[in-house]
């Protein structure tokens, strides 16, 4: 899967104090915010169908996206995996998949609005959710703080995952805006990639009973 940069637009955005970068707090400045490849991608093929949602800033929750889709694939199932901005109806899908990074304590915006917008469909469909972040390599020990992230969005919604996978991400800087890797750096979180490829697919075969899919 393509995590390259293929094109930067310049934002305002609002930067306090707390953040350490040196701005002032509630000082707006002009940062380049760079985008990334969203692909969608077809994997596998069988009678069941499963939708695999993600959303990302920097590409680190495609590569997981990805990795759930093609495990999916081995139990002889045909996966769609498709950013949260060009996801559709998830009617004719036996299951749905849904995750996304972290920003700002929160989901990307486009995954909690589809979310949303298809809560209806979604209270009658098997699903799971997914959260990839660098608070658990920081602190392995918070996975409430991390669940945290979906259990508000599942409370607004009414929807009800079977399962909300935990998975460490990456801070390579990728993807980042100035800003990010400032307020990254201050923090001293880590650089590197940390996402786990192997609880990644431990998860999902975990996962795939309960959504009646192997």
């Amino acid at each position: 899967m393509s995590e390259a940069i293929t094109r930067r637009r310049f934002i305002w955005i609002g930067v306090g104090a707390a953040m350490a970068v040196g701005t002032g707090a509630g000082v707006k400045v002009a940062v380049e915010q760079p985008e990334v490849e969203r692909p969608s991608m077809r994997i596998g093929a069988g009678m069941k169908k499963v939708l695999v949602i993600y959303g990302t800033k920097s590409g680190c929750s495609a590569g997981v996206a990805e990795r759930i889709g093609r495990t999916l694939a081995t139990q002889g199932i045909e996966v769609d995996v498709v950013p949260a901005e060009k996801a559709g109806d998830p009617a004719s899908y036996a299951a749905v998949v849904i995750g996304s990074g972290v920003r700002m304590g929160q989901w990307h915006e486009p995954v909690r609005t589809w979310v949303a917008d298809n809560a209806g469909a979604l209270k009658t469909t098997l699903l799971a959710f997914y959260t990839v972040g660098m608070t658990l390599v920081t602190d392995p020990n918070k996975t409430d703080e991390v669940r945290a992230y979906t259990d508000l969005l599942i409370a607004e919604t009414g929807v009800k995952p079977v399962d909300v996978g935990l998975f460490t991400g990456w801070n390579t800087g990728e993807g980042f805006s100035f800003i990010e890797r400032a307020i990254t750096g201050a923090m001293k979180v880590p650089k590197g990639d940390f996402r786990d490829w192997a609880a990644i697919e431990a998860w999902t075969l975990k996962v795939a009973p309960r959504l009646q899919v192997s």
